[in-house]
């Protein structure tokens, strides 16, 4: 049976990684972008070959009443979709002290709240299959320089373990965690190699292997209520 699945801020990054790997494994993508058109069109037709199609779907997921209507909508052109990645996400430099109630609001309706009813949604519409949250390896610890980003999303780990006991034994729930594997505005590549060299495996990750973990715990059908760690060890120090 042909599968598709929903990706979420699938345009660039991860999201991309995510899209390409499902898509050479035979999945049409229904891909979800907000800002990133340029680059969500240049992925269509990157990703597109015969026998697999990928669809745009543009929406800003802090408009929370527009969810349930995506979902929908994806519904009515891709009937097919088996599953749901939770990738997009907002990520914000801020200790406790600093954080004021506009940046909570952003960090959780981004990372948690949109993620919790998009999930819903899918499980309404789509009634069966699986759900991959992405997480992140700092889940298992406690630094504060990002405190609302890494509390929400390890309220969205929780949210994990109980959605996979509410959606059993139709939908399967899931976690994904990366550790750092791209540059940002505030690591570059110079950084990434020498925190490398601190971990288990002594070695930078790639966005592929997370996107593999993706994949595998779509299609192993025992497993539900996991999180995967894909972060060569660092969540162990």
């Amino acid at each position: 049976m042909k599968k598709a699945a929903i990706i979420t801020g699938g345009a660039k990054r991860i999201g991309a990684a995510i899209a390409r790997h499902f898509a050479s494994n035979g999945y049409d993508i229904a891909l979800h972008y907000n800002t990133s058109k340029t680059e969500a069109v240049a992925l269509q037709k990157e990703i597109r070959t015969p026998g697999v199609d990928c669809q745009l779907f543009q929406q800003d997921l802090q408009k929370i009443p527009s969810l349930d209507p995506l979902i929908q909508k994806i519904h009515a052109t891709m009937p097919h979709c088996t599953a749901l990645i939770n990738n997009a996400s907002l990520f914000e430099r801020a200790t406790f002290m600093e954080t004021d109630e506009a940046l909570f609001d952003r960090q959780f309706t981004a990372n948690f709240k949109a993620p919790f009813f998009l999930s819903q949604s899918f499980a309404r519409h789509f009634a069966k299959g699986s759900i991959i949250n992405l997480l992140d390896t700092d889940i298992a610890h406690t630094q504060g320089s990002h405190f609302a980003y890494l509390l929400s999303k390890k309220s969205l780990a929780e949210f994990t373990m109980m959605a996979a006991r509410a959606l059993g034994p139709h939908i399967r729930v899931n976690g994904v965690c990366p550790g750092i594997m791209l540059p940002s505005n505030e690591l570059d590549e110079a950084y990434i190699e020498k925190l490398s060299k601190s971990l288990p495996l002594g070695q930078v990750g790639l966005v592929e292997q997370a996107a593999s973990s993706c994949l595998w715990l779509c299609e192993n059908s025992f497993v539900t209520g996991q999180f995967l760690f894909c972060d060569g060890g660092q969540h162990l120090l």
